[in-house]
């Protein structure tokens, strides 16, 4: 490190300097890590877009944990689980039972927005916000593993032996949206995520100025190549950094309805048309218009749009072409063929498309894009599994998971996607939300099945699940019940729904002053003051010493309280 810092004597030596590092980079790039992982740019272009001074993240030490752990359950058909953490008690209290955390946005959105102004999942609070939630959390995460080491290192052996290890220090994965605007937006929003510590961060493809909530309707896509561009930037900006952070690509084109543009002839198959000469002469945009003009607002002016798009027979034109096809005066047998082989080559552009229709004999097909498009400009997109496959296939060789967006859990919908995902890219891995905006009781499942859902889909590859909003929902209800029962049964009803439990399940929170870190300070003051320390916060008369080994008190369980005061971090 001190030669980098250094200045060079010469501009030989200069060059010399950035060769080595250029090397160090491409031999870093040939590592198993990053075997599947395709680059556009050059080892050159990340070292000519580094400083001099090289610097080391503490977020790249748990990618490395976080890649292990993804790789070895995906090998082994199993699945890591979690969800989104709101607090540092709950990170605290993930790390015993979970081996990733999750930070959802849309839990920021509602409750952490840096601009302190609640509100829904639409991608509009300060781009800041995700990443200071991260930041948070890891804070809390590197205390308590050294709040634990101080405890254990005050322990005898035998002690030490009784008390279980935590590994406080568990990847964070972190919702970085759209990536908040542009690509440079987009390589910043990942360097606030690097240096504050998350091991993983996840983009999806929705367009920026209109994004949604993964369970909302009007979600609007950007392009294929736009969002390969994104992830394209993210990995950039962990290369500069020289960080192995995982990189999630989130597709949410099962149930999207519109796309930004047609400028990708990867999506052309998609975007629907109208199919109705009849509408030919006169757009929805200028339908639209004309009622506006006329006066039409709200609902009237939505029923001129229904009317419009249920004139116009929307469809995309691999199925237009299908349908003539189908309605060719030609025997049977001929017209099987003709379909088979319209199937086989009507994946791409819209130009090659109207090429082979004509080949196979299907004539000038009326289709239109242009005419259903929104007031808004945006095509209409015809969401499907087929089409989360399509884009996951391309923005697998940019990214380390695949993530689809779902609107419901679905067995056949996890098959559908991880088989064809598996014929294009064998070794992908793949993520699952278990989301709580499903109504699982409503699934159709039984709790059986609900019991082995996440070990079903693991088998298929979905390597990391989790569950969004669950530390947002048993927050709300442990609040909203705890509250309703104190105010009708007042100190009995916490002693019975908070402290006892606290005590049965061995909840370190039951002595909180010792959780809060009271007594590693206590050791920093002795450290300080030559081992002893007259202002001890955990001197004689805390009162947490009621908690201490029979002291549970009538109608109570003194039983563990002893083993919390002792042993819990």
């Amino acid at each position: 490190m001190a030669s980098y810092l250094a200045v060079p004597s010469t501009i030989m030596e200069e060059e010399g300097r950035f060769a080595a590092e250029v090397a160090e980079v491409e031999a870093w790039w040939r590592t198993e890590r990053f075997r599947l992982t395709r680059r556009p740019y050059a080892a050159a272009d990340v070292v000519a877009l580094r400083g001099t001074l090289r610097q080391a993240y503490a977020s790249d030490q748990l990618a490395k944990k976080l890649w292990k752990t993804l790789k070895s359950h995906h090998a082994a058909g199993t699945a890591a689980r979690t969800f989104g953490a709101l607090d540092p008690v709950q990170v605290t209290m993930m790390a015993k039972h979970l081996d990733t955390v999750y930070v959802s946005g849309w839990q920021c959105s509602s409750t952490h927005s840096t601009s302190n102004e609640p509100g829904p999942d639409l991608a509009d609070y300060p781009y800041d916000t995700v990443p200071n939630k991260v930041e948070q959390l890891f804070f809390a995460q590197q205390f308590h593993d050294r709040k634990q080491r101080e405890a254990r290192m005050a322990m005898t052996r035998e002690e030490r032996a009784r008390v279980p290890f935590v590994d406080y220090l568990k990847p964070i994965i972190a919702d970085g949206d759209t990536g908040f605007g542009g690509a440079t937006a987009t390589v910043k929003l990942c360097k606030l995520f690097v240096e504050r510590g998350a091991a993983g961060v996840h983009l999806e493809d929705q367009s920026s100025s209109t994004k949604k909530c993964g369970h909302m309707a009007g979600k609007v896509l950007v392009s294929v190549g736009e969002h390969v561009n994104r992830l394209v930037a993210a990995r950039l900006q962990f290369d500069i950094m020289g960080v192995e952070t995982v990189l999630v690509a989130r597709t949410d084109a099962v149930a999207a309805t519109l796309i930004q543009t047609n400028v990708d002839a990867r999506d052309h198959r998609f975007i629907l048309g109208a199919t109705n000469r009849a509408a030919a002469g006169r757009s929805l945009a200028v339908a639209l218009a004309e009622a506006a003009a006329a006066g039409k607002a709200g609902a009237e002016l939505q029923a001129v749009e229904d009317r419009w798009l249920a004139g116009a027979r929307l469809r995309t034109f691999p199925d237009s072409v299908s349908d003539a096809l189908r309605n060719l005066n030609v025997d049977e047998e001929e017209r099987r063929r003709r379909v088979a082989e319209w199937e086989r080559v009507s994946g791409g552009s819209h130009e090659e498309a109207r090429a082979a229709a004509r080949r196979l004999g299907a004539g000038e097909v009326f289709w239109d894009w242009d005419l259903p498009r929104t007031r808004e400009g945006f095509y209409r997109f015809q969401g499907s599994v087929e089409a989360a496959i399509a884009r996951g296939v391309a923005f697998f060789p940019h990214a380390d998971l695949i993530w689809m967006e779902t609107s419901r859990p679905d067995m056949a919908e996890c098959r559908s996607f991880a088989e064809g995902m598996r014929r294009e890219h064998p070794e992908a891995m793949l993520a699952y939300n278990l989301s709580p905006s499903f109504n699982w009781d409503a699934s159709g499942m039984t709790d059986q099945q609900m019991r082995e859902f996440i070990p079903a889909i693991a088998k298929l590859g979905f390597c990391w699940q989790f569950i969004t909003l669950a530390g947002f929902h048993a927050d709300a209800l442990v609040a909203e019940t705890f509250a309703g029962d104190f105010a009708r049964r007042g100190m009995l009803a916490y002693v019975e729904r908070i402290q006892r439990e606290e005590r049965r399940h061995g909840v370190e929170t039951l002595a909180h002053q010792k959780w809060s870190g009271a007594n590693y300070y206590d050791r920093v003051l002795k450290t300080v003051q030559g081992g002893i320390s007259s202002t001890a916060a955990m001197g004689k008369g805390v009162t947490e010493e009621q908690f201490e080994e029979g002291s549970g008190g009538p109608g109570g369980d003194a039983g563990g309280a002893a083993d919390i005061a002792k042993s819990k971090m």
